[in-house]
């Protein structure tokens, strides 16, 4: 992964993305290889941007069970395996979101997609039967999407309208590993740990010139937010997970401890030691089950199981969760 995101700093956007495939492709090849049922939905999320498509994985989309909520996603069998670990663990739906990368689509379209997501699979389960998940700008992603369940963005429709929208639902819980918190590179992290991550300030600037988030806002940076305003949270749980050597550590931190002050949420921050971005994605891609961020990921998982949560949803662009889902959202990678 390392290698890929240093490719994205040195080719053109478009021969870049050339080197990727689509998720919704690899989501394919994934079914047909170990010859799981692979169904889509195409999502309408507005006029204003293009549509997403939901992809269900060894399940019945119109069946009542627990689900796992559509998590952000950039591409790739890191995601793609993650995601299907996660709801075992869950013992829930295996959903995934395939949204529209940007500069094809710039903010806050994946928002709009990401929402209308949610109202889908609200047609036929509780919110408290719904867990979010993504990865690096999944991440970013499904706390875009918990911003927006509070306080819906002016240009992207709510998820609850009407009397709905004043009766606040908490989801069951929202799991970011090493979500993007901050769209400056003003940390200190980005020095400490500029030689030991796969993501550096080049990259970030190359995302956000594509992406062109509007940064005073909440649902573009999570650390925009007061501590009033994260301090009503519309989820019953929620996990953030960093490693200690990567660049983003210090804004997930922070943004930690603003969450950590609501008192409807049982937030927990997690500081792996020694592992950089979205070590836990990197890790099941290559088969290595050891590593603290994917352990405590799947513990944390299959506790909330235990506890009959009804599920987990996962953007399907992800690996990582960036660009898309996992590390950038302008390619198949994650940032």
């Amino acid at each position: 992964m390392r290698n890929t995101a240093r490719i994205a700093e040195t080719l053109p956007l478009p021969q870049a993305r050339a080197l990727q495939r689509p998720s919704g492709s690899t989501i394919a090849s994934l079914c047909k290889a170990y010859s799981l049922r692979h169904e889509t939905i195409e999502l309408d999320a507005g006029s204003a941007f293009p549509r997403a498509t939901l992809h269900f994985i060894d399940c019945d989309p119109t069946a009542r069970s627990r689900i796992p909520s559509p998590s952000p996603s950039g591409s790739g069998n890191g995601n793609d395996n993650f995601a299907r670990a996660a709801a075992q663990r869950l013992t829930a739906k295996c959903v995934l979101l395939e949204y529209t990368l940007a500069p094809e689509l710039k903010y806050p379209g994946q928002l709009a997609q990401a929402a209308a997501a949610l109202r889908y699979l609200l047609q036929d389960h509780d919110a408290a039967e719904i867990t979010i998940a993504g990865d690096s700008a999944g991440g970013n992603l499904a706390l875009a999407v918990l911003a927006h369940l509070r306080d819906p963005h002016p240009l992207v429709r709510p998820v609850f309208e009407g009397r709905d929208h004043h009766q606040q639902q908490q989801l069951r819980a929202a799991l970011c590993i090493s979500p993007r918190c901050a769209n400056e590179c003003s940390a200190a992290s980005y020095t400490y740990n500029a030689d030991k991550d796969i993501v550096s300030k080049a990259l970030m600037e190359m995302f956000n010139s594509h992406w062109e988030p509007v940064k005073e806002e909440v649902w573009a940076t999570p650390l925009a937010g007061t501590k009033d305003f994260w301090g009503s949270v519309p989820a019953k749980k929620v996990l953030l997970l960093a490693g200690t050597d990567e660049v983003y550590v210090d804004d997930i931190r922070e943004f930690g401890e603003l969450l950590g002050s609501s008192s409807q949420t049982d937030t927990e921050l997690v500081l792996c030691a020694g592992e950089t971005h979205v070590q836990a994605i990197r890790d099941i891609a290559v088969g290595n089950w050891d590593g603290v961020m994917l352990k405590v990921a799947l513990n944390w998982l299959q506790n909330l199981g235990k506890l009959n949560d009804p599920g987990l949803l996962l953007p399907s662009n992800s690996k990582g969760v960036c660009a898309v889902w996992n590390d950038t959202m302008i390619s198949d990678d994650g940032l």
